[in-house]
């Protein structure tokens, strides 16, 4: 079996692939253009890819493949209808990351709203010690116990999410399709009104593309605290980036972007050296575990294919 791993570099340089060169023969790249992945699927059975596109151009480009396995849950970057009239299956790995984002994302609300990056750095400056003063209290930050946690979009990072907050002692919110019983479901507007603290893990759709915008932000508390783990264009990030700037939210932190990496263009690239706002490289999905999860399913995808079983398909 031919397997070819078209972006590696975005998988981490620790991951183990011994599962896989057990299946068949792996021949992988760090990163693929458009252009280079054409070139280099010629004899592929089997494409694993993170980020790059499967376009109709590139399974066209591969006519012995057989099965396409995504390094992830979202699999937007595969034209399904494509690889459907070809014959050629389409795996993705759900759930594996839950445990991974959940705690990458409350990290990040704790370290906004307990200001950890300004008090590391009153003490890392120096100021600390030239201070001569066994306390700094400044600038001032509050418990999340008591405070009101908003989580848009319940699925299983959403929900794992919820229970942390809970944990803390935060009252829960949230906002999702269809009401649940877990928590207390309100609509949007109300989950912006009425939240100290906003996550955000929905899906990007039609209905969640620029979901938190400038009419949004301007129902918000001012000093709210919004987190995005979810896809970058869930927010306009124009909007984010000047409510920040004007201090209309009190802090923002994401580890996803509409562009990614985003470039001097971009309206975070303005934000990023702010105090307030804690900008992270796509990294919530990537502990070390999930990693080993991700792969391990994606072997597992590959031999109930080629065994004739229905696992984790998308394109069915």
């Amino acid at each position: 079996m031919n397997i070819v791993i078209l972006d590696r570099g975005s998988l981490g340089e620790d991951t183990p692939f011994d599962g896989l060169e057990a299946l068949g023969d792996v021949t992988s790249y760090f990163s693929s253009t458009q252009a280079e992945a054409i070139e280099r699927v010629k004899y592929a059975e089997v494409i694993i890819i993170n980020k790059v596109k499967i376009t109709e151009e590139v399974i066209a480009a591969a006519p012995r493949l057989r099965l396409v396995c995504v390094f992830a849950t979202g699999f937007d970057n595969i034209d399904i209808s494509a690889a459907r009239e070809r014959g050629i299956g389409v795996c993705n790995v759900p759930g594996y990351s839950t445990p991974s984002v959940a705690q990458f994302t409350v990290a990040t609300v704790l370290s906004l709203y307990s200001h950890l990056s300004e008090y590391n750095e009153f003490v890392r400056s120096g100021e600390y010690t030239r201070a001569g003063v066994p306390n700094r209290l400044i600038p001032v930050y509050h418990e999340i116990a008591g405070k009101t946690w908003g989580i848009v979009g319940y699925g299983n990072i959403g929900s794992a999410v919820a229970r942390i907050a809970d944990a803390m002692g935060a009252r829960v919110i949230v906002n999702k399709r269809t009401r649940t019983e877990d928590y207390t479901w309100v609509d949007i507007d109300t989950l912006c009104r009425e939240a100290d603290i906003i996550t955000i893990h929905c899906p990007l759709n039609d209905e969640s593309r620029e979901l938190i915008n400038e009419d949004r932000i301007a129902m918000m508390k001012k000093d709210v605290v919004i987190v995005n783990a979810a896809r970058g264009a869930v927010l306009c990030e124009e909007d984010v980036a000047d409510a920040v700037k004007k201090g209309s939210i009190g802090a923002f932190g994401a580890d996803v972007y509409s562009v990614e990496p985003f470039g001097e263009g971009h309206p975070f690239d303005s934000i990023k050296g702010l105090p307030n706002v804690l900008l992270t490289p796509h990294a919530a999905w990537g502990s070390y575990e999930a990693r080993v999860r991700c792969i391990n399913t994606i072997c597992s995808n590959i031999k109930a294919f080629f065994d004739g079983k229905i696992q984790n398909r998308v394109d069915i």
